[in-house]
């Protein structure tokens, strides 16, 4: 019994000292081997500046003393002076016909359309390509934001998809359709005016008060200036059935910290994005910057492009885009420069081995840097392994 517990613990005490003995043999060589890695990643950085502003038009409130107006001139849509905008009408009854003729259009059209089809795709065959190039058809009018050929290509597409045959149509519906819409127009001149566009513009039914700004008050703007417009929204006039904007240029005045707008100059173009309200980015002019208050400056850009599509924007937020880089990121500390000549490099963990790449860095701050993703058959590629910090690092040598 006694020679059975002298090697038990005997045993133990072997077992003791080989984990003393990994235990430090681990301690030391993670004291000695202090590298430390990181992945490459590809990444999209944008440096901006937050402006909260106002746009300002050069807009006409349209109004009209009938109490039922009926609009039939789209948003968006670019008018000539004297074009018609919409039928002001006396009675309710005056607008009850107003909106059946628009009705009988709508039928008059999806007639029509599905016996011109009915005709062109008698057989089976036909017919399948004709479907597919109404599909197609509407799919890039949908792609080009054609709004105004949509009505056209949907009914074309309903008439092919719901009337397999003539039976449900027929010329003789075609021509009782005619004949109301005939009747009803002849009817409606005795209490209808029709209002048409004093001038030429772009035409919308967003009235919200603030159309009696102008581009001229922008002129030597301050911060407390512009908050003092931004607030000074006034009732929607009576009768306002919607408004023409007179000039293709646009104008949009913000607030911005000091320190961003120092990287505006005045005269040079910037680029707006104004997020969920326009989803491409807008190129403007800065025209003014004003001196500094409290830190923030006001600060005028003029827009010539999207005016149709930004018709809805009054008081939004953008980010004024400064720069953008596209390229692989890695830890800023990864990233060593030889001071004479300039030129930038990183480690690498290649088949265990440390390989020093040359890259170039489009932009570094203190966390991370951008580097730019280079052709080049030994140039950093996104899932390498860089070396962020370590001790005796050389060309090829064996990282464990």
């Amino acid at each position: 019994m006694k020679r059975t517990d002298r090697l038990s613990k005997f045993i133990a005490i072997l077992l003791f000292l080989a984990f003393v003995a990994y235990a430090g043999v681990y301690a030391y060589r993670a004291l000695r081997d202090t590298t430390v890695t990181a992945e490459a990643v590809p990444a999209d950085v944008t440096l901006s500046g937050l402006a909260n502003g106002i746009v300002v038009r050069e807009e006409t409130v349209l109004t009209s003393t009938e109490p039922y107006i009926d609009v039939t001139v789209r948003d968006g849509a670019k008018v000539a002076a004297g074009a018609p905008l919409a039928t002001a009408m006396r009675s309710e009854t005056g607008l009850q016909r107003a909106n059946r003729m628009h009705e009988l259009e709508l039928e008059i059209s999806r007639v029509s359309a599905a016996l011109d089809e009915l005709d062109s795709a008698a057989d089976l065959t036909t017919r399948d390509e004709a479907l597919r190039t109404a599909v197609s058809v509407l799919t890039a009018s949908v792609a080009r934001h054609e709004l105004s050929g949509l009505d056209g290509s949907t009914l074309n597409l309903r008439s092919l998809l719901f009337s397999p045959d003539a039976s449900g149509v027929s010329e003789a519906e075609l021509r009782a359709l005619q004949r109301e819409l005939d009747s009803l127009r002849s009817s409606s001149t005795s209490d209808a005016e029709a209002l048409t566009a004093a001038c030429s513009g772009t035409f919308t039914t967003l009235v919200d008060g603030y159309e009696g700004l102008t581009p001229a008050q922008l002129e030597h703007l301050a911060p407390e200036t512009l908050s003092a417009l931004t607030d000074a929204a006034a009732d929607k006039p009576a009768g306002a059935y919607g408004k023409l904007v007179t000039s293709y240029r646009w104008y949009f005045a913000a607030l911005m910290s000091e320190d961003d707008a120092a990287r505006l100059t005045v005269g040079r173009t910037a680029t707006l994005s104004f997020g969920r309200y326009y989803g491409a980015d807008i190129y403007a002019r800065v025209l003014s910057i004003s001196a500094p208050e409290d830190g923030s400056v006001a600060v005028v850009f003029r827009c010539d492009t999207a005016l149709a599509d930004t018709l809805a924007m009054r008081r939004v937020p953008a980010n004024v885009i400064f720069a953008a880089y596209s390229g692989i990121r890695v830890p800023a500390k990864a990233v060593h420069s030889d001071p004479a000549s300039g030129d930038a490099w990183v480690w690498t963990v290649t088949a265990m081995q440390l390989e020093r790449k040359a890259v170039e860095v489009l932009y570094t701050d203190e966390d991370f840097a951008i580097i730019a993703d280079s052709a080049e058959p030994n140039a950093l590629r996104s899932g390498n392994t860089v070396v962020v910090s370590g001790r005796n690092l050389y060309e090829g040598k064996v990282m464990e």
